[in-house]
C-alpha cells in the first residue's frame, strides 16, 4: 500500500524537473562503459559518439549524455578563447590606463604612444671611442634582428671577408634600432608620484589649471625629469640631449620649464648653505617678444621657490663698456640688410627711455662680489647675450651654466644666428652640460647643426659615459594644425590684394587679426593706407623692429588686452609668442619659406582652440613659390577651396630659388614703397593712381617749402630742387 502512495504522490510532480528515480534491485545495472580521452590525433574521430551493441537502455542513454557535455565544454572553451583574444586586440588599440599605469608592458607603451603620435628616435650617440665600443645593444633589440643580422654577416664575409664588430658603434644603426619607446605621463599627478617634483612646483602647475598634459608634455617630461631613463634599456647609463618637434600653441614652453626649474630646486637642496646664485640655466629666443614671452610663463612657475629668472636687457651692461664694443658689434652686423631681417636681435639702438636709466640699473644689480645677474634662470637673444659675456665676463659669469634650452633652434641654427649661437656654447664649459632644441619645424640640416654642435662640445669629449641625441616627433612632422581653416586666394596684383583685404574687413573680419608682410617699408605703407578703414579709430597699429623696446612693449599690451583690433606686422611675431585670442591670420605677403607659413598660422589656434582661420594673398609673383604652401594645406587637412590641378599644375621650386626667396624675399617686394621704375610701381601698396599721388607730392612739398620759408632756412632755389626731389621719390 505505501509503494502505490508513493507512486501517486511521484506523478503529480511530473511536471518538475526531477531527476528520474533510481533502478531497484530487480533491475541489474549494466556494467559501465570506459570512455577514453580524445587524443590529439584521433580528437575528431573521437567526438562521434559510438553505437554499442547493447540494448540496455541505461547504456545507451548514459554515453550519448557524456558526449553532449565534453562537446559542450570544448565550445565554450574555444567562446571563451576568441572572447580574450578580441578583448586583447581591442586593448591594443585602444590601451585604458588605470592608476598603475606606470608599470606598463612594452606592447601597451607602443600602443599609447601611437594613440598620441608620438614617435621617439635615436639620432646619434656621442662620447669617447671606447665608451661607444663598450656599449652593448639591450637583449629585446637583438632577439628582434638576429636573423637579419645574421644574413647581414654572412653577406659581408662573402664579399669583403672582414668582420663588422670593430665599426659597429661607430657607423649609424638601422631606422628601425633607433626607435625607442619611453612611457609617457597621463597626468600631472605623476609629477609628484612617479618623478617626486619639488611640492612648491607642483602647486604652481596646478594654480595653472593644468590638469591634463598636451602630447608635447607627455613625451618630453618623462626625459627631461628624472627616474624613467633607466627604464628605457636604450638609455641605460647615458645622458640625454633631446630634439623636439611638435606644432605650434602645443605647450613647448611649459614641457621645458618644469624640469629646468625642478633641476635647479634639487640643486639648491643637495649643495644646502654652500649654494651659490648665479646663472644655471640659459633659454635663448630670436626676438625679445618671445624672450619676454617666456620670461612671464618661468615667473608663473617659480612662485615660492626662491629662483629667479630675469630677461636679458641692454641695460644691464654699463654704458662705458657698451660704447667701446659698438665697432665689434657693427663688423658682426656688417652685409646684412636691414629691411630684409625677420628678426630683432638688435642691442645698439640707444633708445632715450632706456639709456636714462641705466647708472641707476646697473648700480642696483651689480652686487658686492661684482656679479650683475644673481637668477639663476636667463632669457635672453643671441647677439645681446653673446656681448654681456664678451664685454662683460665678470658681470655675467656662466662657469655653472649646465643647461642651454634653443626655443625656435631652427632659426637660431640658421645663418642669421648661427655664429652667435656656437660662440655661445662654445664659451659654456660645464662637464654636465645639456642640450634641448624646440621648435614647430626643424629641417634635416638644422638636425646636422645639433648633432655636431653636441660632439665637439668639451663636456662631450670629456665625458665619462655616452650621450645620445633624442629626436621627439608630435604629430606630423612640419604640419600646420588641422584646426585650423586654411585659404588661398588669388589677386592677381597688389592692387588686388588691398581690394580683397578692404572687402574682408567689410564682410568677414574676425579680431583679433594679425596681418603679415615681408619687410618693414610695406608694414608701414600698408597700416598708413587702411588706418582709418575700421569704423572705430585708432584699432589698427603697426609693429617692426625699427620702434623702440617701449613702443613695441606698449603695442604688445595693448593688442593682448583687446585695444588693438588689427596688428600689422612682419615676421618679427611670426614665431613663439602667444596670441590665444586670435582668430585670423592674414598672409598679405607669402612667406618666404613653408615653415615660415606654418609658424604664421600658428598664432591662431593656440592650445587646442578651434575657430581659427588663416588667409593667404598670392600675386603673378608668387606663382612658382605657393606650391610649398598648398602642400602644407593638403598635409594638415586644415585646407578650404583646393583643386587637384593646384597639387599638380603649379611648378616647382628650386633649390636655388627657394634659398633666394629665404634669404631676400620675393624679389618684387625688395624694393621700397616709394621707389621709382617698373619694379617700384609693382611693389607699391595703393588704389590712387599716379596722377593723385603727383598732387599729393606737389601739395606736401609746397607746403614744407612755405613752412622752412617762414622760419628762414631756404631760398627760392632750395625751394624748386626739394619739391623736385620729393616729387620724383613718390613717382
Amino acid at each position: 500500500m505505501s509503494d502505490i502512495l508513493r507512486l501517486l504522490t511521484r506523478s503529480t510532480t511530473v511536471s518538475k524537473a526531477v531527476a528520474p528515480p533510481k533502478q531497484t534491485t530487480l533491475i541489474t545495472p549494466a556494467p559501465p562503459i570506459p570512455i577514453a580521452k580524445p587524443s590529439s590525433s584521433s580528437r575528431k574521430r573521437k567526438r562521434k559518439p559510438s553505437q554499442p551493441n547493447d540494448t540496455n537502455g541505461s547504456a545507451l542513454t548514459s554515453i550519448p549524455i557524456d558526449a553532449k557535455v565534453e562537446k559542450s565544454s570544448k565550445k565554450d572553451k574555444k567562446k571563451s578563447r576568441k572572447k580574450r583574444k578580441r578583448d586583447s586586440d581591442v586593448n591594443e588599440e585602444t590601451p585604458v590606463i588605470s592608476e598603475g599605469h606606470a608599470n606598463l608592458d612594452l606592447a601597451d607603451i607602443k600602443s599609447l604612444l601611437k594613440l598620441h603620435k608620438l614617435k621617439y628616435t635615436i639620432l646619434a650617440t656621442h662620447g669617447p671611442t671606447e665608451l661607444l665600443l663598450n656599449e652593448k645593444e639591450p637583449d629585446d633589440l637583438k632577439d628582434e634582428s638576429k636573423d637579419k643580422k645574421k644574413a647581414k654577416k654572412k653577406k659581408k664575409a662573402s664579399t669583403e671577408g672582414g668582420s663588422t664588430s670593430e665599426s659597429k658603434y661607430t657607423t649609424k644603426p638601422s631606422p628601425k634600432l633607433n626607435q625607442i619607446f619611453p612611457n609617457p605621463i597621463q597626468s600631472f599627478d605623476e609629477l609628484q608620484t612617479r618623478y617626486n617634483i619639488s611640492k612648491r612646483l607642483y602647486e604652481n602647475v596646478l594654480a595653472q589649471k593644468f590638469v591634463t598634459p598636451t602630447e608635447v608634455q607627455m613625451g618630453t617630461l618623462p626625459l627631461l625629469l628624472d627616474g624613467i631613463r633607466d627604464a628605457v634599456p636604450e638609455l641605460q647609463g647615458c645622458d640625454v640631449d633631446l630634439m623636439t618637434v611638435a606644432p605650434t600653441g602645443s605647450g613647448k614652453t611649459l614641457a621645458y620649464a618644469i624640469p629646468a626649474i625642478n633641476h635647479i630646486i634639487r640643486a639648491k637642496h643637495e649643495e644646502g648653505e654652500s649654494y651659490e646664485r648665479g646663472m644655471r640655466v640659459i633659454v635663448l629666443s630670436p626676438t625679445r617678444e618671445l624672450a619676454d614671452q617666456i620670461v612671464n610663463e618661468f615667473r608663473k612657475l617659480l612662485l615660492g621657490t626662491g629662483i629667479r629668472v630675469i630677461g636679458m636687457k641692454k641695460s644691464m651692461i654699463p654704458r662705458d663698456r657698451r660704447r667701446s664694443s659698438r665697432n665689434l658689434k657693427e663688423d658682426d652686423e656688417s652685409g646684412e640688410e636691414e629691411e630684409d631681417s625677420e628678426y630683432d636681435d638688435d642691442d645698439d639702438d640707444d633708445d632715450s627711455d632706456s639709456d636714462s636709466h641705466d647708472d641707476h640699473i646697473v648700480s642696483k644689480s651689480v652686487s658686492k662680489k661684482g656679479m650683475a645677474v644673481k637668477s639663476e634662470i636667463m632669457v635672453a637673444t643671441p647677439l645681446l647675450l653673446l656681448h654681456a659675456i664678451q664685454i662683460c665676463p665678470d658681470l655675467f659669469p656662466i662657469s655653472k651654466v649646465n643647461c642651454i634650452i634653443l626655443d625656435e633652434a631652427d632659426v637660431l641654427l640658421d645663418e642669421l644666428f648661427l655664429s652667435q649661437t656656437t660662440s655661445i656654447i662654445s664659451n659654456l664649459t660645464s662637464p654636465s652640460m645639456s642640450f634641448s632644441f624646440w621648435s614647430a619645424t626643424m629641417p634635416s640640416s638644422s638636425e646636422t647643426l645639433a648633432t655636431n654642435l653636441i660632439s665637439s662640445h668639451p663636456s662631450v669629449l670629456n665625458a665619462t659615459k655616452p650621450r645620445k641625441l633624442i629626436r621627439l616627433i608630435t604629430g606630423i612632422k612640419d604640419s600646420s594644425l588641422p584646426t585650423i581653416r586654411q585659404t588661398i586666394t588669388y589677386t592677381a596684383s597688389e592692387r588686388g590684394k588691398l581690394m580683397a583685404l578692404r572687402q574682408l574687413f567689410s564682410t568677414s573680419l574676425k579680431t583679433p587679426c594679425l596681418i603679415f608682410l615681408q619687410t618693414i617699408p610695406r608694414a608701414q605703407a600698408l597700416h598708413a593706407e587702411i588706418l582709418y578703414d575700421l569704423p572705430t579709430p585708432n584699432r589698427i597699429a603697426v609693429l617692426h623692429s625699427n620702434l623702440s623696446e617701449t613702443a613695441r612693449s606698449k603695442v604688445m599690451d595693448s593688442f593682448r588686452a583687446g585695444e588693438i583690433w588689427v596688428l600689422i606686422t612682419t615676421d618679427l611675431l611670426s614665431r613663439g609668442v602667444d596670441f590665444r585670442g586670435v582668430n585670423l591670420v592674414i598672409n598679405y605677403d607669402i612667406p618666404t619659406s613653408v615653415a615660415g607659413y606654418i609658424h604664421r598660422i600658428g598664432r591662431t589656434g593656440r592650445a587646442g582652440r578651434e575657430g581659427g582661420m588663416a588667409v593667404t594673398y598670392y600675386t603673378e609673383e608668387d606663382v612658382k613659390y605657393v606650391r610649398g604652401i598648398v602642400g602644407v594645406m593638403e598635409k594638415s587637412g586644415g585646407g578650404e577651396g583646393l583643386q587637384k590641378w593646384m597639387l599638380e599644375s603649379l611648378p616647382k621650386t628650386s633649390k636655388e630659388e627657394k634659398k633666394e626667396l629665404k634669404k631676400k624675399g620675393v624679389k618684387e617686394r625688395r624694393v621700397g614703397t616709394g621707389a621709382s621704375g617698373g619694379e617700384g610701381r609693382k611693389s607699391r601698396i595703393s588704389t590712387k593712381s599716379g596722377y593723385d599721388r603727383k598732387i599729393e607730392a606737389r601739395k606736401k612739398a609746397a607746403i614744407g617749402n612755405s613752412k622752412q620759408k617762414m622760419i628762414g632756412g631756404v631760398d627760392g632755389d632750395s625751394d624748386h630742387d626739394d619739391s623736385e626731389s620729393e616729387w620724383e621719390g613718390l613717382e
